[in-house]
């Protein structure tokens, strides 16, 4: 029996979700001044994830096991990453100035916690040479794993028929 799909469309817009946040953010100008709060778009992922795989069990009646459901949660992971890619691009033409605040952002750290100067030297060098790669490959990469790991936990919330249910 084939499943009813649902990864497209939570795919999409929970991608959709994380990049509003991402850009308010930049907008704001909170996205270099404090780390946690890029945690949030974690938790907007996961909130999607943990929606798709309910939508997911709904639509096939429950009739689904955790293996089926963390792979529509990992097939919306790729979705999403694939929409940070495109995000991670644009951003580099939209916000040219989000490089030289994430540099200054990493040297004041450096500063803070005494890294020897030469080291923070090679690595605020090194970012500098490999900005574009960092952003966009960074980004895609990270939200697969970060997605990845959070459609384990999705993929255990939604309702499932067992042998036990169906006696």
């Amino acid at each position: 029996m084939k499943n009813t799909q649902t990864h497209v469309a939570y795919g999409i817009a929970t991608g959709l979700a994380c990049i509003i946040f991402a850009l308010l953010l930049q907008v704001t100008g909170w996205a270099t001044k404090s780390n946690a709060i890029n945690y949030v778009a974690y938790v907007i992922m996961l909130i999607g994830l943990v929606m798709n795989g309910n939508a997911y069990s709904k639509a096939n009646n429950a009739n689904v096991t955790y293996g089926n459901i963390y792979g529509s949660c990992f097939k919306a992971t790729l979705i999403i990453a694939i929409i940070y890619l495109i995000w991670g691009t644009a951003s580099l033409y939209i916000f040219p100035e989000m490089k030289t605040k994430v540099l200054e952002k990493m040297a004041t750290n450096f500063e803070e916690q005494n890294t020897p100067e030469e080291q923070a030297q090679k690595v605020l060098d090194m970012t500098d040479k490999y900005w574009w790669l960092m952003v966009t490959v960074g980004s895609f990469l990270g939200s697969i794993i970060t997605g990845a790991i959070l459609s384990l936990v999705a993929a255990a919330i939604p309702n499932k028929k067992t042998a036990s249910n169906t006696l």
